[in-house]
């Protein structure tokens, strides 16, 4: 057996590890990996469309996992002179869901392929999060700083989007869907899951919203949390696996796409990279 196949087995066998404690330090490891290979974007000068959109949704991913690894140690709390640990088994299902949407846009404007280009997906992106946002600031003067500094984003946008010969050929009747979109996205995420190769993330993008709205479920899985506390560490760890999952898939098309494998992925531990071919292995497996 060589190193190579060694060191595969390792990490398949750490991987497979669901203890919290081993599930925390493989986040940690690969959200300090993803930090630099953020970071090589920058230091290399690798410009593209929308360079900017993507390293804000990549430092979502990365806060949301700092976030977590902080929630998932649990909090004591005095009550009456005594000490009493609180998992917060809501805040840490939030958390999740905001990383699997922050992980379905990265994807959906970066990663996949689609009938639309990745530009006007940006762009429709932009455009109907500016026009939410100024129509919640409707009450404020137009010529207040931040709502003219929104509008004349927008108006950005919008002349990118008319420039672009695919914008063209679409007929009238059809265009206020990419100028005046209802939605942030222009495919559905029925159609969104099975590209980016994650498994059941459906399934448990909808549980977790649950959670996000106090819909009874969460009252009585927090319940059961409070009474049983290795419930909790349990929940935990399939949050943090997940966030994992999510994490290993977002390094694997960063540095593939923008060609980044020369850089900080080539210093990175020859075992956290089987780590990542195990775990993108297992997210492909996931029905």
């Amino acid at each position: 057996m060589n190193e190579q196949q060694r060191t595969s087995i390792e990490a398949l066998l750490l991987v497979n590890d669901l203890s919290l404690s081993n599930q925390k330090v493989i986040l940690t490891e690969l959200n300090s990996l993803l930090i630099e290979c953020t970071q090589d974007l920058y230091d290399n000068r690798i410009k593209f469309e929308d360079a900017e959109l993507f390293e804000k949704l990549l430092f979502q991913i990365i806060f949301h996992n700092e976030t977590l690894l902080t929630l998932t140690s649990g909090k004591l709390i005095e009550i009456r002179d005594k000490q009493l640990k609180i998992n917060d088994l809501t805040a840490v299902y939030s958390i999740a869901r905001l990383q699997i949407e922050t992980f379905i846009n990265l994807s959906y404007i970066f990663f996949v392929d689609s009938e639309y280009s990745k530009e006007i997906r940006a762009y429709v992106y932009k455009v109907q999060g500016l026009r939410k946002q100024i129509e919640l600031t409707k009450k404020h003067p137009k010529d207040f700083e931040p709502i003219k500094k929104m509008r004349n984003e927008l108006a950005e946008e919008l002349r990118k989007i008319r420039k672009l010969d695919e914008f063209k050929r679409v007929p009238f009747s059809k265009r206020k869907r990419f100028i005046n979109p209802s939605y942030a996205r222009l495919i559905k995420l029925d159609e969104i899951y099975p590209l980016i190769k994650i498994g059941n993330i459906s399934r448990t993008h909808s549980l977790y919203s649950n959670h996000i709205h106090s819909e009874y479920i969460s009252i009585r899985q927090l319940k059961s949390a409070v009474n049983d506390n290795s419930q909790c560490e349990s929940s935990f760890s399939t949050v943090t696996l997940l966030c994992s999952r999510i994490t290993s898939l977002v390094i694997t098309n960063v540095v593939e796409q923008y060609e980044l494998k020369k850089y900080s992925y080539s210093k990175a531990p020859l075992k956290l990279k089987k780590v990542i071919e195990s775990i993108n292995k297992l997210s492909s497996e996931l029905k």
